[in-house]
């Protein structure tokens, strides 16, 4: 049967643009030659990358890992030319593997980024193509996070990441926590502290909070470190960098600390904008009176898929945006010796930089606490479902609370 030109049956779903394909398909080949090409040197003749950059010596594990990142990359490329998304979806697992062969490698360098970009833009190109024509034949696949806000999500991610790990580097270096304006050896207005002791059976971990103790040998104070008994507040596995590096430790949480405050700028701007401020994030009497029930469907487990936000995620989101981030930010700044010049009136809001610290930490604590049960409901309410908003911006809303 004939087709005409710009027609198509009814039961016969809309094909991206071949030069979505092989677009997709030409960046993840790309990601996936270079990749393999320092995979295969790495393996062969580490020498050679020593004037790049490259120093570390990379046992069988992170090789495998690299390489096995790079079949993914070209798996996905090649399959992008007939699946547009499962291709894409097939070289974001290349980028996951590469991603933790640097981990497992700790090199971050400029010549390790050339194949995941490639990659990510492969892989990005195929999924958001392939969603943006799905969207065309069928109406729940909505368009629902713009390309500012999944930008400024990742990067949110990341640098919480490392501002975390370097902030309790930084903590290490006095692992107390007090109220007020002062602190020291002849004060008692310490609400935490972390310490080693020696005992007869050896040394131990204690950690006092509030004036209870507790037993954390092997966690806190007392950890073991390859092998060698590690004296630190929190282990070096939890720690940026893993040994005591203050000096370090500062320059890391500094400069993610301004990542974070230059994308929350950003995203403020387009969430204004785009009314997504007011739509999804501001509460409303709706959204207070609507609350308890959705409360009610999350303890059973019943999670409604619809084109905007529910109260819960309303009020969670309100928190973070509106209370966290904004006091994370103000304690941070208070802390700094500049800043105390400039604005003293500052510190004496939080009633101290020592109280200032302590509620940095504990928003800190907060901020984890919400990771925790945001990754939990993201799992609960289909992960596939959720991750592709935030990855192509397109969701699949239900008008039954199910996805189907």
């Amino acid at each position: 049967m004939a087709i005409a030109e710009g027609t198509l049956p009814a039961d016969m779903p809309p094909r991206a643009a071949p030069a979505a394909r092989a677009t997709a398909a030409g960046l993840s080949l790309v990601g996936a030659v270079t990749g393999g090409a320092f995979t295969l040197f790495l393996f062969t003749a580490p020498d050679l990358l020593v004037p790049l950059g490259i120093v570390r010596p990379a046992d069988a594990v992170i090789v495998s890992l690299f390489a096995a990142a790079a079949v993914f990359m070209a798996l996905g490329g090649v399959v992008a030319l007939a699946r547009l998304g499962l291709g894409g979806a097939i070289a974001l697992i290349g980028v996951l593997f590469w991603l933790a062969a640097c981990i497992a490698f700790k090199s971050f360098g400029w010549l390790l980024a050339v194949p995941l970009g490639f990659a990510v833009l492969g892989a990005l190109t195929g999924m958001i193509g392939n969603d943006r024509v799905a969207s065309q034949a069928d109406p729940r696949l909505i368009y629902r996070q713009d390309v500012m806000t999944r930008l400024t999500h990742w990067v949110w991610a990341v640098a919480m990441f490392f501002l975390l790990l370097s902030g309790l580097q930084i903590f290490n270096a006095r692992p107390n926590l007090y109220i007020g304006q002062e602190s020291g050896f002849a004060y008692q207005n310490s609400i935490l502290d972390i310490y080693a002791l020696n005992r007869e059976g050896g040394p131990i971990g204690q950690t006092k909070l509030f004036g209870t103790t507790f037993d954390t040998t092997g966690v806190l104070g007392v950890s073991d470190n390859n092998g060698r008994v590690s004296f630190t507040a929190f282990p070096g596995w939890a720690t940026i960098p893993s040994y005591r590096d203050l000096g370090t430790g500062r320059v890391v949480h500094f400069f993610f600390a301004w990542i974070l405050v230059g994308t929350l700028l950003m995203w403020l701007v387009n969430a204004i904008s785009s009314g997504h401020l007011w739509r999804d994030i501001v509460l409303k009497p709706r959204d207070i009176r609507g609350l308890p029930r959705d409360i009610w469907d999350h303890v059973r487990l019943r999670f409604t898929h619809g084109r905007s936000y529910t109260p819960l995620q309303k009020v969670a989101y309100f928190g973070v945006f509106a209370v966290a981030f904004p006091l994370i930010i103000l304690t941070g700044l208070s802390m700094s010796p500049g800043m105390n010049a400039a604005w003293p009136w500052l510190t004496e809001i939080f009633g101290g930089r020592q109280t200032a610290r302590t509620i940095h930490f504990f928003t800190m604590l907060a901020f984890v606490l919400f990771f925790i049960v945001h990754i939990a409901m993201v799992v609960l309410a289909g992960p596939f479902n959720e991750l592709r908003s935030m990855i192509t911006g397109y969701y699949r809303t239900s008008t039954h609370g199910e996805e189907k």
